[in-house]
């Protein structure tokens, strides 16, 4: 497992609906609400399994996320795992 924090530009709320958005676009799995949930989004290579949790904003500008990976294939990193997931935003 790995976790990571990515600064979502703008609410908890706006967060979770672009996420899910982007996430079942893409044929993946989206549950959650705007403080924690679970995501499983398919790649070429085998699924990216993970969980979030929202954290308490610094400002009204960002929402800070933290996500956790807790299964994904075994020769992508977690650095190509937190860009992809960071370029939905």
């Amino acid at each position: 497992m790995s976790t990571f924090t990515i600064d979502f530009p703008g609410t908890a709320s706006q967060f979770t609906t672009k996420a899910s958005s982007a996430i079942t676009e893409k044929g993946g799995q989206f549950l959650g609400d705007t403080s924690t949930g679970t995501f499983r989004i398919k790649t070429g290579i085998g699924a990216v399994e993970g969980t979030y949790q929202v954290m308490s904003p610094d400002s009204t500008q960002q929402t800070p996320v933290s996500i956790t990976i807790t299964k994904k294939p075994f020769i992508v990193s977690t650095n190509q795992i937190k860009t992809a997931i960071s370029d939905f935003f």
